[in-house]
């Protein structure tokens, strides 16, 4: 009787001093979570956990708002950042862009030099043959000028010893219309 008065008594403080584990909630938190982002699973009082997870980290109320604010505080640096590095990206296809072009430009810029000195050639390789036949001409107008300058020297001289030679032959036939009267 002692052993069912022992047996009694165990099972009654067994039931009285133990928790009821039908009543209770026993949340598993598997592995994965881990590698979770996002909330995480805020703890009720007297209830039994499970952790799968390698290492648990516990924080208060306090704590965690501010390593949210931090971290929202990060993430809108990180969206400031992903937009400079936009605009910047924008910046720099922009000036390829007009990089490009430029490029372009100066490629019929220079092919338009190229024409524009060809062309300046042509004008200068027409205007030396114009003045290559231009001083030719002076040339043979100079020695034509030069023939016709001593051909008057020489017709002057020639009537000047004409009208000397026909004033002498005029004393010569009055002196001897003179000699002989």
């Amino acid at each position: 009787m002692k052993k069912i008065m022992c047996i009694l008594f165990m099972v009654s403080c067994s039931t009285v001093i133990c928790q009821e584990t039908d009543s209770l909630e026993i949340i598993e938190i598997p592995a994965s979570y881990a590698d979770r982002t996002g909330e995480p699973f805020t703890v009720k009082r007297d209830s039994l956990y499970i952790f799968r997870t390698p290492d648990v980290f516990l924080v208060n109320k306090k704590s965690f708002l501010a390593i949210k604010n931090v971290y929202q505080t990060t993430i809108q640096q990180d969206k400031m950042t992903k937009e400079l590095v936009e605009k910047y990206s924008q910046t720099l296809r922009r000036n390829i862009d007009l990089e490009r072009s430029l490029k372009i430009n100066f490629t019929k810029s220079d092919s338009l030099d190229q024409i524009v000195y060809n062309r300046t050639q042509a004008v200068l390789g027409n205007t030396q043959r114009a003045l290559d036949y231009t001083l030719h001409s002076l040339e043979k107008a100079t020695n034509s000028l030069e023939l016709i300058e001593n051909t008057s020297k020489r017709e002057r001289r020639k009537t000047i010893l004409e009208k000397v030679l026909i004033g002498i032959a005029g004393f010569g036939a009055g002196v001897i219309v003179g000699i002989s009267l």
